[in-house]
Protein backbone atom coordinates (compact mmCIF):
# COMPACT_ATOMS: atom_id res chain seq x y z
CA UNK A 1 0.00 0.00 0.00
CA UNK A 2 1.29 3.47 -0.91
CA UNK A 3 0.85 6.53 1.32
CA UNK A 4 1.44 9.97 -0.26
CA UNK A 5 1.67 12.93 2.14
CA UNK A 6 1.40 16.52 0.86
CA UNK A 7 3.04 18.66 3.54
CA UNK A 8 5.17 21.68 4.37
CA UNK A 9 7.24 19.55 6.78
CA UNK A 10 8.07 16.20 5.15
CA UNK A 11 10.77 15.32 7.67
CA UNK A 12 8.16 15.40 10.45
CA UNK A 13 6.21 12.63 8.75
CA UNK A 14 9.24 10.64 7.61
CA UNK A 15 10.85 10.57 11.06
CA UNK A 16 7.64 9.27 12.63
CA UNK A 17 6.45 6.72 10.08
CA UNK A 18 9.87 5.22 9.41
CA UNK A 19 10.24 3.90 12.97
CA UNK A 20 8.86 0.94 14.90
CA UNK A 21 6.30 -1.33 13.18
CA UNK A 22 5.50 1.05 10.31
CA UNK A 23 9.20 1.58 9.74
CA UNK A 24 9.73 -2.15 9.48
CA UNK A 25 6.77 -2.37 7.08
CA UNK A 26 8.36 0.31 4.87
CA UNK A 27 11.68 -1.54 4.92
CA UNK A 28 10.00 -4.85 4.02
CA UNK A 29 7.99 -3.30 1.21
CA UNK A 30 4.58 -3.93 2.81
CA UNK A 31 3.82 -0.19 2.71
CA UNK A 32 5.49 2.72 0.95
CA UNK A 33 5.75 6.32 2.16
CA UNK A 34 6.10 9.20 -0.31
CA UNK A 35 6.28 12.74 1.03
CA UNK A 36 5.68 15.70 -1.25
CA UNK A 37 6.84 19.14 -0.14
CA UNK A 38 4.21 21.66 -1.15
CA UNK A 39 6.88 24.40 -1.13
CA UNK A 40 8.53 22.74 -4.14
CA UNK A 41 5.59 23.93 -6.21
CA UNK A 42 5.69 27.60 -5.20
CA UNK A 43 5.92 30.07 -8.09
CA UNK A 44 8.30 32.50 -6.34
CA UNK A 45 11.97 32.63 -5.36
CA UNK A 46 11.27 32.39 -1.64
CA UNK A 47 9.18 29.14 -1.80
CA UNK A 48 6.32 31.02 -0.19
CA UNK A 49 3.00 29.20 -0.42
CA UNK A 50 0.81 31.23 1.96
CA UNK A 51 -0.89 34.62 1.85
CA UNK A 52 -3.27 36.85 3.81
CA UNK A 53 -6.92 35.76 3.86
CA UNK A 54 -9.52 37.68 1.87
CA UNK A 55 -11.85 39.49 4.27
CA UNK A 56 -9.15 40.00 6.84
CA UNK A 57 -8.49 38.08 10.03
CA UNK A 58 -5.60 36.56 11.88
CA UNK A 59 -3.13 34.12 10.38
CA UNK A 60 -2.22 33.05 6.88
CA UNK A 61 -3.85 30.70 4.34
CA UNK A 62 -2.05 28.19 2.10
CA UNK A 63 -2.62 29.06 -1.56
CA UNK A 64 -4.54 26.81 -3.93
CA UNK A 65 -2.09 26.43 -6.83
CA UNK A 66 0.93 24.92 -4.99
CA UNK A 67 -1.37 22.38 -3.32
CA UNK A 68 -3.01 21.55 -6.65
CA UNK A 69 0.31 21.05 -8.41
CA UNK A 70 1.61 18.91 -5.54
CA UNK A 71 -1.46 16.71 -5.88
CA UNK A 72 -1.05 16.53 -9.66
CA UNK A 73 2.53 15.29 -9.19
CA UNK A 74 1.09 12.30 -7.31
CA UNK A 75 -1.81 11.78 -9.67
CA UNK A 76 0.56 11.55 -12.66
CA UNK A 77 2.19 8.46 -11.11
CA UNK A 78 -0.95 6.61 -10.12
CA UNK A 79 -4.68 6.33 -10.70
CA UNK A 80 -6.88 8.93 -9.04
CA UNK A 81 -6.45 8.10 -5.36
CA UNK A 82 -8.58 9.09 -2.40
CA UNK A 83 -7.33 12.37 -0.99
CA UNK A 84 -7.79 12.83 2.75
CA UNK A 85 -7.67 16.34 4.19
CA UNK A 86 -6.76 16.36 7.87
CA UNK A 87 -9.00 18.95 9.51
CA UNK A 88 -10.92 19.40 12.80
CA UNK A 89 -13.98 19.93 10.57
CA UNK A 90 -13.86 16.37 9.28
CA UNK A 91 -15.53 13.16 10.37
CA UNK A 92 -13.84 11.73 13.44
CA UNK A 93 -11.49 8.89 12.57
CA UNK A 94 -12.35 5.45 13.97
CA UNK A 95 -11.50 1.77 13.55
CA UNK A 96 -14.08 1.19 10.82
CA UNK A 97 -12.57 4.00 8.77
CA UNK A 98 -9.12 2.51 9.28
CA UNK A 99 -10.38 -0.81 7.88
CA UNK A 100 -12.03 0.96 4.96
CA UNK A 101 -8.96 3.00 4.00
CA UNK A 102 -6.79 -0.13 4.27
CA UNK A 103 -8.70 -1.58 1.33
CA UNK A 104 -7.26 1.12 -0.96
CA UNK A 105 -4.01 0.70 -2.88
CA UNK A 106 -3.10 4.40 -2.75
CA UNK A 107 -3.97 7.15 -0.28
CA UNK A 108 -3.08 10.84 -0.36
CA UNK A 109 -2.96 12.83 2.88
CA UNK A 110 -3.16 16.62 2.64
CA UNK A 111 -1.71 18.34 5.69
CA UNK A 112 -2.85 21.87 6.35
CA UNK A 113 -1.01 24.53 8.37
CA UNK A 114 -1.55 28.07 9.60
CA UNK A 115 -5.27 28.99 9.29
CA UNK A 116 -5.94 26.37 6.63
CA UNK A 117 -5.96 25.92 2.85
CA UNK A 118 -7.78 27.83 0.12
CA UNK A 119 -11.25 26.27 -0.09
CA UNK A 120 -11.21 26.13 -3.89
CA UNK A 121 -8.46 23.54 -4.13
CA UNK A 122 -10.10 21.47 -1.38
CA UNK A 123 -13.26 21.34 -3.48
CA UNK A 124 -11.18 20.25 -6.46
CA UNK A 125 -9.09 17.39 -5.01
CA UNK A 126 -10.33 16.26 -1.57
CA UNK A 127 -12.49 13.13 -1.30
CA UNK A 128 -12.51 12.72 2.51
CA UNK A 129 -12.43 15.24 5.36
CA UNK A 130 -11.11 13.53 8.50
CA UNK A 131 -10.32 14.60 12.07
CA UNK A 132 -8.49 12.53 14.67
CA UNK A 133 -10.32 14.24 17.53
CA UNK A 134 -12.11 17.30 18.78
CA UNK A 135 -9.06 19.49 19.32
CA UNK A 136 -6.75 21.60 17.19
CA UNK A 137 -3.17 20.83 16.20
CA UNK A 138 -0.67 23.18 14.59
CA UNK A 139 -0.78 21.12 11.40
CA UNK A 140 -2.03 17.92 9.85
CA UNK A 141 1.28 16.04 9.95
CA UNK A 142 0.75 14.35 13.32
CA UNK A 143 -2.80 13.45 12.35
CA UNK A 144 -1.54 11.91 9.11
CA UNK A 145 0.99 9.83 11.06
CA UNK A 146 -1.72 8.61 13.42
CA UNK A 147 -3.92 7.54 10.52
CA UNK A 148 -1.08 5.88 8.60
CA UNK A 149 -0.18 3.87 11.71
CA UNK A 150 -3.78 2.75 12.31
CA UNK A 151 -4.44 1.92 8.65
CA UNK A 152 -1.16 0.05 8.21
CA UNK A 153 -2.16 -2.44 10.89
CA UNK A 154 -4.80 -3.80 8.51
CA UNK A 155 -2.39 -4.20 5.60
CA UNK A 156 -1.42 -7.89 5.21
CA UNK A 157 2.09 -8.60 6.41
CA UNK A 158 2.55 -5.42 8.46
CA UNK A 159 1.91 -7.17 11.79
CA UNK A 160 3.79 -10.35 12.68
CA UNK A 161 0.60 -11.82 14.09
CA UNK A 162 -2.18 -11.32 11.54
CA UNK A 163 -4.79 -11.70 14.29
CA UNK A 164 -3.52 -8.65 16.14
CA UNK A 165 -5.48 -6.18 14.01
CA UNK A 166 -8.68 -8.10 14.62
CA UNK A 167 -8.34 -8.80 18.33
CA UNK A 168 -7.57 -5.54 20.04
CA UNK A 169 -9.15 -2.43 21.53
CA UNK A 170 -11.87 -0.72 19.49
CA UNK A 171 -12.82 -3.84 17.56
CA UNK A 172 -16.56 -4.39 18.20
CA UNK A 173 -16.53 -1.09 20.18
CA UNK A 174 -14.92 -2.91 23.09
CA UNK A 175 -11.71 -2.14 24.94
CA UNK A 176 -9.15 -4.90 24.99
CA UNK A 177 -8.86 -7.21 28.00
CA UNK A 178 -5.89 -6.80 30.45
CA UNK A 179 -2.58 -8.50 29.61
CA UNK A 180 -0.05 -10.29 31.86
CA UNK A 181 3.42 -11.77 31.40
CA UNK A 182 6.22 -13.19 33.58
CA UNK A 183 6.72 -13.33 36.48
CA UNK A 184 3.58 -15.13 37.68
CA UNK A 185 3.65 -13.06 40.88
CA UNK A 186 4.88 -9.44 41.04
CA UNK A 187 4.88 -7.32 44.22
CA UNK A 188 2.10 -9.41 45.70
CA UNK A 189 -0.07 -9.25 42.55
CA UNK A 190 -0.75 -12.59 40.84
CA UNK A 191 -1.70 -13.41 37.27
CA UNK A 192 -5.41 -14.41 37.13
CA UNK A 193 -5.61 -18.17 37.68
CA UNK A 194 -7.68 -18.81 34.54
CA UNK A 195 -4.78 -17.69 32.33
CA UNK A 196 -2.61 -20.47 33.76
CA UNK A 197 -5.09 -23.29 33.11
CA UNK A 198 -4.35 -23.86 29.43
CA UNK A 199 -8.13 -24.10 28.84
CA UNK A 200 -8.57 -21.83 25.82
CA UNK A 201 -12.37 -21.88 26.00
CA UNK A 202 -12.32 -20.59 29.57
CA UNK A 203 -9.56 -18.10 28.74
CA UNK A 204 -11.52 -16.64 25.81
CA UNK A 205 -14.66 -16.39 27.96
CA UNK A 206 -12.68 -14.57 30.68
CA UNK A 207 -11.13 -12.18 28.15
CA UNK A 208 -14.51 -11.31 26.67
CA UNK A 209 -15.99 -10.72 30.12
CA UNK A 210 -13.05 -8.49 31.03
CA UNK A 211 -13.48 -6.53 27.78
CA UNK A 212 -17.12 -5.88 28.62
CA UNK A 213 -16.24 -4.90 32.18
CA UNK A 214 -13.39 -2.58 31.20
CA UNK A 215 -15.43 -0.89 28.47
CA UNK A 216 -18.35 -0.32 30.85
CA UNK A 217 -16.02 1.24 33.43
CA UNK A 218 -13.79 3.35 31.20
CA UNK A 219 -15.76 3.95 27.99
CA UNK A 220 -19.50 3.52 28.60
CA UNK A 221 -20.11 5.44 25.36
CA UNK A 222 -18.44 2.59 23.44
CA UNK A 223 -20.22 -0.11 25.43
CA UNK A 224 -23.54 1.28 24.25
CA UNK A 225 -22.40 0.86 20.64
CA UNK A 226 -21.28 -2.74 21.02
CA UNK A 227 -23.38 -4.99 18.81
CA UNK A 228 -23.15 -8.78 19.30
CA UNK A 229 -23.16 -10.76 16.04
CA UNK A 230 -24.93 -14.10 15.60
CA UNK A 231 -24.62 -16.19 12.43
CA UNK A 232 -27.57 -18.53 11.81
CA UNK A 233 -26.85 -20.94 8.96
CA UNK A 234 -28.29 -24.00 7.22
CA UNK A 235 -25.41 -26.04 5.80
CA UNK A 236 -25.88 -29.78 5.22
CA UNK A 237 -22.45 -30.31 3.60
CA UNK A 238 -20.47 -27.50 5.23
CA UNK A 239 -19.95 -25.07 2.32
CA UNK A 240 -22.40 -22.45 3.57
CA UNK A 241 -21.09 -22.84 7.11
CA UNK A 242 -17.53 -22.08 5.97
CA UNK A 243 -18.64 -18.96 4.09
CA UNK A 244 -20.80 -17.78 7.00
CA UNK A 245 -17.98 -18.25 9.51
CA UNK A 246 -15.55 -16.38 7.28
CA UNK A 247 -17.88 -13.39 7.00
CA UNK A 248 -18.86 -13.48 10.68
CA UNK A 249 -15.19 -13.25 11.67
CA UNK A 250 -14.85 -10.18 9.44
CA UNK A 251 -17.78 -8.56 11.24
CA UNK A 252 -16.75 -9.28 14.82
CA UNK A 253 -14.04 -10.91 16.90
CA UNK A 254 -16.62 -12.82 18.99
CA UNK A 255 -19.30 -14.27 16.72
CA UNK A 256 -21.97 -16.65 17.99
CA UNK A 257 -23.43 -19.39 15.83
CA UNK A 258 -26.75 -21.19 15.40
CA UNK A 259 -26.56 -24.32 13.23
CA UNK A 260 -30.02 -24.51 11.69
CA UNK A 261 -29.02 -27.74 9.96
CA UNK A 262 -29.83 -29.33 13.33
CA UNK A 263 -33.54 -29.98 13.55
CA UNK A 264 -33.55 -29.29 17.28
CA UNK A 265 -32.12 -25.79 16.80
CA UNK A 266 -34.63 -25.01 14.03
CA UNK A 267 -37.39 -25.63 16.58
CA UNK A 268 -35.88 -23.43 19.28
CA UNK A 269 -37.33 -19.92 19.32
CA UNK A 270 -34.72 -17.14 19.38
CA UNK A 271 -35.46 -13.46 19.78
CA UNK A 272 -32.98 -10.68 19.05
CA UNK A 273 -32.90 -7.06 20.15
CA UNK A 274 -32.34 -4.01 17.99
CA UNK A 275 -28.82 -3.82 19.43
CA UNK A 276 -27.68 -7.04 17.77
CA UNK A 277 -26.64 -8.01 14.26
CA UNK A 278 -27.75 -11.24 12.59
CA UNK A 279 -26.10 -13.01 9.67
CA UNK A 280 -28.58 -15.42 8.07
CA UNK A 281 -26.98 -17.86 5.63
CA UNK A 282 -28.44 -20.58 3.45
CA UNK A 283 -27.41 -22.63 0.41
CA UNK A 284 -29.12 -22.25 -2.95
CA UNK A 285 -31.03 -25.27 -4.25
CA UNK A 286 -32.21 -24.81 -7.82
CA UNK A 287 -32.16 -21.02 -7.47
CA UNK A 288 -34.28 -21.06 -4.29
CA UNK A 289 -34.11 -21.72 -0.58
CA UNK A 290 -34.13 -25.40 0.41
CA UNK A 291 -37.71 -26.59 0.73
CA UNK A 292 -38.18 -27.54 4.39
CA UNK A 293 -41.38 -28.43 6.21
CA UNK A 294 -40.33 -26.11 9.00
CA UNK A 295 -39.72 -22.92 7.06
CA UNK A 296 -36.09 -21.86 7.33
CA UNK A 297 -35.50 -18.94 9.76
CA UNK A 298 -39.11 -19.12 11.03
CA UNK A 299 -37.83 -19.72 14.57
CA UNK A 300 -35.98 -16.38 14.61
CA UNK A 301 -37.67 -13.16 15.71
CA UNK A 302 -36.21 -9.68 15.44
CA UNK A 303 -37.10 -6.30 16.90
CA UNK A 304 -36.01 -4.03 14.07
CA UNK A 305 -32.79 -6.02 14.27
CA UNK A 306 -30.29 -5.30 11.47
CA UNK A 307 -29.63 -8.41 9.42
CA UNK A 308 -27.20 -9.50 6.69
CA UNK A 309 -28.37 -12.27 4.35
CA UNK A 310 -26.13 -14.73 2.52
CA UNK A 311 -27.15 -17.03 -0.35
CA UNK A 312 -24.25 -19.44 -1.00
CA UNK A 313 -24.34 -21.25 -4.34
CA UNK A 314 -22.31 -23.66 -6.45
CA UNK A 315 -21.35 -21.29 -9.29
CA UNK A 316 -24.58 -21.56 -11.34
CA UNK A 317 -26.70 -18.70 -9.90
CA UNK A 318 -28.54 -17.68 -6.75
CA UNK A 319 -31.65 -16.55 -8.72
CA UNK A 320 -34.47 -15.77 -6.24
CA UNK A 321 -32.82 -16.89 -3.01
CA UNK A 322 -31.74 -13.51 -1.63
CA UNK A 323 -35.17 -12.06 -2.33
CA UNK A 324 -36.84 -15.02 -0.60
CA UNK A 325 -34.61 -14.65 2.44
CA UNK A 326 -35.22 -10.93 2.68
CA UNK A 327 -39.00 -11.38 2.64
CA UNK A 328 -38.95 -14.11 5.29
CA UNK A 329 -36.63 -12.28 7.65
CA UNK A 330 -38.25 -8.86 7.33
CA UNK A 331 -41.63 -10.47 8.07
CA UNK A 332 -39.95 -11.83 11.20
CA UNK A 333 -38.95 -8.34 12.42
CA UNK A 334 -35.48 -7.95 10.90
CA UNK A 335 -34.14 -5.16 8.66
CA UNK A 336 -31.94 -6.54 5.90
CA UNK A 337 -29.16 -3.95 5.61
CA UNK A 338 -26.91 -6.00 3.35
CA UNK A 339 -26.84 -9.11 1.17
CA UNK A 340 -24.09 -11.25 -0.30
CA UNK A 341 -23.97 -14.21 -2.68
CA UNK A 342 -20.66 -16.12 -2.42
CA UNK A 343 -19.65 -19.17 -4.45
CA UNK A 344 -19.10 -22.45 -2.60
CA UNK A 345 -18.32 -25.99 -3.85
CA UNK A 346 -21.26 -27.54 -5.70
CA UNK A 347 -22.49 -30.74 -4.09
CA UNK A 348 -22.84 -32.48 -7.47
CA UNK A 349 -19.59 -31.42 -9.12
CA UNK A 350 -16.04 -31.27 -7.82
CA UNK A 351 -15.20 -28.68 -10.49
CA UNK A 352 -17.83 -26.04 -9.81
CA UNK A 353 -16.84 -23.78 -6.95
CA UNK A 354 -13.78 -25.85 -6.06
CA UNK A 355 -11.75 -24.19 -3.29
CA UNK A 356 -14.27 -21.40 -2.77
CA UNK A 357 -14.33 -19.18 -0.89
CA UNK A 358 -10.68 -18.49 -1.75
CA UNK A 359 -8.26 -15.66 -0.90
CA UNK A 360 -9.84 -13.35 -3.47
CA UNK A 361 -13.27 -14.06 -2.00
CA UNK A 362 -11.95 -13.39 1.50
CA UNK A 363 -10.78 -9.93 0.39
CA UNK A 364 -14.29 -9.21 -0.93
CA UNK A 365 -15.77 -10.44 2.35
CA UNK A 366 -13.59 -7.92 4.22
CA UNK A 367 -14.71 -5.12 1.91
CA UNK A 368 -18.35 -6.10 2.39
CA UNK A 369 -17.91 -6.30 6.18
CA UNK A 370 -16.54 -2.74 6.24
CA UNK A 371 -19.57 -1.61 4.22
CA UNK A 372 -21.88 -3.27 6.75
CA UNK A 373 -20.08 -1.61 9.67
CA UNK A 374 -20.51 1.78 7.98
CA UNK A 375 -24.21 1.09 7.39
CA UNK A 376 -24.60 0.20 11.05
CA UNK A 377 -22.92 3.44 12.16
CA UNK A 378 -25.15 5.42 9.81
CA UNK A 379 -28.21 3.43 10.86
CA UNK A 380 -27.62 4.18 14.51
CA UNK A 381 -27.93 7.87 13.67
CA UNK A 382 -30.53 7.88 10.89
CA UNK A 383 -32.31 4.52 11.14
CA UNK A 384 -31.59 1.35 9.19
CA UNK A 385 -32.47 1.18 5.51
CA UNK A 386 -33.56 -2.04 3.83
CA UNK A 387 -31.27 -3.10 0.99
CA UNK A 388 -32.63 -3.85 -2.47
CA UNK A 389 -31.85 -7.32 -3.87
CA UNK A 390 -32.63 -9.02 -7.19
CA UNK A 391 -35.10 -11.85 -7.62
CA UNK A 392 -38.70 -12.84 -6.92
CA UNK A 393 -39.53 -13.04 -3.21
CA UNK A 394 -42.35 -15.53 -3.88
CA UNK A 395 -41.27 -17.78 -6.75
CA UNK A 396 -43.26 -20.81 -7.77
CA UNK A 397 -42.00 -23.85 -5.94
CA UNK A 398 -39.49 -25.67 -8.10
CA UNK A 399 -39.84 -29.42 -8.16
CA UNK A 400 -36.33 -30.82 -8.07
CA UNK A 401 -35.84 -34.16 -9.80
CA UNK A 402 -34.48 -36.58 -7.18
CA UNK A 403 -30.89 -37.66 -7.62
CA UNK A 404 -30.71 -41.48 -7.83
CA UNK A 405 -29.51 -42.83 -4.49
CA UNK A 406 -28.33 -46.21 -3.31
CA UNK A 407 -28.25 -47.79 0.15
CA UNK A 408 -25.59 -50.50 0.29
CA UNK A 409 -26.71 -52.60 3.25
CA UNK A 410 -23.57 -54.74 3.23
CA UNK A 411 -21.47 -51.71 4.18
CA UNK A 412 -23.86 -50.37 6.81
CA UNK A 413 -22.83 -50.83 10.47
CA UNK A 414 -26.15 -49.63 11.86
CA UNK A 415 -24.65 -46.54 13.53
CA UNK A 416 -27.67 -44.48 12.38
CA UNK A 417 -25.63 -41.30 12.02
CA UNK A 418 -27.44 -40.69 8.73
CA UNK A 419 -30.79 -40.93 10.53
CA UNK A 420 -29.75 -38.59 13.32
CA UNK A 421 -28.08 -36.01 11.10
CA UNK A 422 -30.60 -35.85 8.24
CA UNK A 423 -31.92 -32.26 8.37
CA UNK A 424 -35.43 -33.20 7.14
CA UNK A 425 -36.22 -36.57 8.83
CA UNK A 426 -36.06 -38.34 5.46
CA UNK A 427 -34.37 -41.57 6.59
CA UNK A 428 -36.35 -44.29 8.36
CA UNK A 429 -34.95 -45.32 11.74
CA UNK A 430 -36.27 -48.85 11.23
CA UNK A 431 -35.45 -49.59 7.57
CA UNK A 432 -32.79 -46.91 6.91
CA UNK A 433 -34.52 -46.27 3.59
CA UNK A 434 -34.90 -42.72 2.22
CA UNK A 435 -38.35 -41.14 1.86
CA UNK A 436 -38.01 -39.25 -1.44
CA UNK A 437 -41.05 -37.13 -0.58
CA UNK A 438 -39.06 -35.56 2.27
CA UNK A 439 -35.52 -35.79 0.88
CA UNK A 440 -34.00 -32.52 -0.42
CA UNK A 441 -31.03 -34.29 -2.04
CA UNK A 442 -28.55 -32.39 0.10
CA UNK A 443 -26.21 -35.44 0.21
CA UNK A 444 -25.45 -34.95 3.90
CA UNK A 445 -25.99 -38.65 4.57
CA UNK A 446 -23.43 -39.68 1.92
CA UNK A 447 -20.92 -37.17 3.27
CA UNK A 448 -21.28 -38.41 6.85
CA UNK A 449 -21.25 -42.16 6.15
CA UNK A 450 -17.71 -43.34 6.87
CA UNK A 451 -18.33 -46.79 5.39
CA UNK A 452 -19.70 -45.65 2.03
CA UNK A 453 -23.09 -47.22 2.62
CA UNK A 454 -24.76 -44.12 1.16
CA UNK A 455 -24.14 -43.39 -2.51
CA UNK A 456 -25.77 -41.32 -5.23
CA UNK A 457 -25.53 -40.90 -8.98
CA UNK A 458 -25.41 -37.23 -10.01
CA UNK A 459 -23.60 -37.89 -13.29
CA UNK A 460 -26.36 -36.42 -15.47
CA UNK A 461 -26.63 -33.24 -13.41
CA UNK A 462 -22.85 -33.01 -13.16
CA UNK A 463 -22.41 -33.22 -16.94
CA UNK A 464 -25.03 -30.52 -17.51
CA UNK A 465 -23.51 -28.17 -14.92
CA UNK A 466 -19.95 -28.61 -16.13
CA UNK A 467 -20.99 -28.01 -19.71
CA UNK A 468 -22.65 -24.65 -18.97
CA UNK A 469 -21.35 -23.22 -15.69
CA UNK A 470 -17.63 -23.87 -15.33
CA UNK A 471 -16.60 -20.22 -15.72
CA UNK A 472 -15.96 -18.94 -12.16
CA UNK A 473 -18.46 -16.35 -10.96
CA UNK A 474 -17.52 -13.46 -8.70
CA UNK A 475 -18.94 -12.78 -5.26
CA UNK A 476 -21.83 -10.32 -5.50
CA UNK A 477 -23.00 -8.11 -2.67
CA UNK A 478 -25.62 -5.43 -2.17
Amino acid sequence: MDFHVLTLFPEMVENTVQTSITGRAVKNGKIALHTVNIRDFADNNHSRVDDYPYGGGAGMVIQAEPVYQAYQSVKKRTSKPRCIYLTPQGKVFNQTMAEEFALEEELVFLCGHYEGIDERVLEEIVTDYVSIGDYVLTGGELAACVMIDAISRFVPGVLNNEESSQFESMQDNLLEYPHYTRPESWRGKNVPAVLLTGDHTKIEAWRLEESYKRTKERRPDLRAKNRPVTAAYFSPTGGTKKAAELLACCLTQNPQYIDLTRRKLRREKREFSGQELILAAAPVYGGQLPSLDDKLFSNLKGNQTPCVIMAAYGNRHYDDTLSQMKKILEERGFVCIGAIAPVIPHIYSDKLGAGRPNEQDAAIFKKFAVLIKKRIEEGEEQGFASVQVPGNPMPDKKEMKPVPKAFIKERCTGCQVCVQKCPVYAISKDTLEIDERKCISCMRCALLCKKGARAYDASAVKAHLEEKFLTPREVEFF
